[in-house]
């Protein structure tokens, strides 16, 4: 019998051992969750000085990132640079739009992990003498960078409109919105898109407001955040106190507008408060009190995406792309609730 029952256990264990081996890594983390962040020190991107990241800035201005034990860096980089370093583990996290995903299509082990705007918010500006969007057919429109969020609502917003991007109109890639801004005054391009507090300068140029891109509800990720799976394996604490962080400065920016208002001067180099004030208006009724990443946004980039340049996109699972396991800890654990958030 002893002999008996000492196999029992060591079969028992054996079976824990291949249980444990064999578990998925989300199932494994979940026991780590909770602790001090694995790494203090990182490096948050940031696409572009646009008072859509107001609460990536108010969480700094507000010492919040600090209080869950990081200690941030702010780095302003275009879009695809930015996941690139994301990719090369040059910096922690990305907080942009659909890059990952282009990079993931490529072969880059890379996935969103919470999103605080999955709809495209931006505004199409044009010259004094086009009144209406279909005036742009045989002209060229100003974007930033190729397959950024900016670009796939100047396209989604044309097509809306009975224009096909390329053909129609030919779109212009000049990096920066300071840039697409300029592009436009100088007369180089008929049009451009561009967000806060861009639009505000555009509508102080004279120019024409030709479309409203965040009344089209174009489901799309412009302000979401994301790493590598290897770094969400293995600094999970460092996801999470990122996240608290983000939520928090979600809610604080719009419990305390004067501040975010503040931190929009700051960092989008502006010095005219009215400025300051047009883009919190903006872009404050898109900032969501919800943190997961969904699934009909990453869909929906798929559908936007060139089938030539990715020919699986459409045959692609949403879910192999976002791990919402971080923000659903934060719900259980009653973080967000506490703080007037949800999953």
């Amino acid at each position: 019998m002893p002999r008996f029952g000492a196999f029992c256990v060591r079969s028992l264990a054996g079976l824990a051992y291949v249980g444990i081996l064999f578990a998925p890594w989300p199932v494994l983390r979940a026991a780590e969750l909770g602790g001090k962040p694995e790494k203090s020190e990182v490096i948050v991107t940031y696409a572009q000085p646009s008072a859509a990241f107001t609460h990536l800035w108010v969480a700094q201005e507000a010492g919040l990132y600090k209080k869950h034990g990081l200690n941030a860096k702010l780095q302003l980089l275009n879009p695809q640079v930015s996941a690139q370093t994301v990719v090369a583990e040059e910096a922690d996290f990305y907080t942009d739009g659909p890059d990952l995903i282009n990079a993931r299509l490529r072969g880059a082990r890379v996935k969103y992990f919470g999103g605080t705007m999955q709809q495209l918010v931006f505004q199409i500006w044009s010259a004094k003498e086009i009144t209406e969007i279909q005036q742009l057919k045989g002209k060229t429109v100003a974007a930033t960078t190729p397959r950024a969020a900016i670009d796939t609502a100047t396209r989604e917003t044309l097509k809306r409109y009975g224009l096909t991007p390329d053909k129609d109109v030919k779109i212009l890639y000049v990096q920066t919105v300071p840039a697409v801004l300029s592009s436009v005054i100088s007369g180089n391009t008929s049009a451009g898109t561009l967000s806060a507090p861009n639009t505000l300068k555009a509508q102080e140029a004279g120019l024409k407001l030709l479309a409203d891109v965040g009344k089209l509800n174009i489901p799309g990720l412009q302000v979401t955040y994301g790493t590598t799976e290897k770094y969400l394996k293995d600094h999970p604490n460092t996801v999470l106190a990122f996240l608290k962080a983000v939520a928090e400065g979600v809610v604080l920016s719009k419990k305390d507008p004067a501040l975010a208002k503040k931190t929009i001067m700051k960092y989008g180099k502006i010095d005219d408060p009215k400025l300051a004030e047009g883009s919190y208006d903006y872009f404050a009724p898109y900032w969501a009190l919800s943190l997961s990443v969904r699934s009909d946004a990453i869909q929906a980039q798929f559908a936007y995406m060139d089938e030539k340049e990715f020919p699986l996109a459409k045959n692609t699972d949403a879910k192999e792309f976002f791990d919402n396991s971080f923000v659903e800890y934060l719900a259980k654990s009653g973080f967000l609730q506490k703080i007037g958030m949800s999953p």
